[in-house]
């Protein structure tokens, strides 16, 4: 099952003020970003079905960039909304996540939280990474600028990841 991005990105946020660990906008996108990379590699199934774009500073997830982007390169002290289908108004985005899988999820989350957002954007633009090859283009037009999950399948496997 795939989930909304905006519900993941309201999760990490929720990890972080646990533990009282202040996180931007750049970082949550890096954040997101990396813990979907090893749902996707240790699950065989991706965590979210938004599209992953290449930007300037490293991955980006469209939907996550634009709710949080009023924090500027402030801490985010929100939660990303939706549309409820059902009723037509605004509303916290969220996620059904069970106990087993909020535990897997925040130690994920767990790996990446401590870092900066300047560390995070340097993992993220490592030569021959899914962003460097996208970004770069590797002499083909990407349109869009899609980090796929396919590529990020071809490129993290166990021995660069550990």
């Amino acid at each position: 099952m795939v989930f909304d991005v905006r519900a993941v990105a309201n999760f990490v946020l929720d990890v972080a003020d646990m533990q009282q660990i202040e996180v931007t906008n750049m970082a949550l996108n890096k954040i997101i970003y990396f813990v979907h990379c090893d749902y996707l590699l240790e699950k065989d199934s991706p965590l979210v079905g938004a599209k992953i774009e290449a930007w300037q500073h490293g991955p980006v997830f469209r939907e996550v960039y634009h709710e949080f982007k009023q924090w500027n390169d402030s801490a985010i002290f929100g939660r990303a909304n939706k549309i409820n289908l059902e009723t037509g108004e605004l509303a916290k985005a969220t996620a059904d996540f069970d106990t087993e899988l909020a535990g897997y999820l925040a130690s994920l989350v767990d790996r990446y939280i401590g870092f900066t957002a300047s560390q995070l954007r340097a993992i993220s633009h490592r030569d021959g990474g899914p962003w460097a090859k996208v970004w770069g283009h590797d002499g083909q037009s990407n349109p869009g600028m899609k980090i796929s999950n396919e590529l990020i399948v071809e490129h993290y496997t166990p021995e660069v990841r550990q």
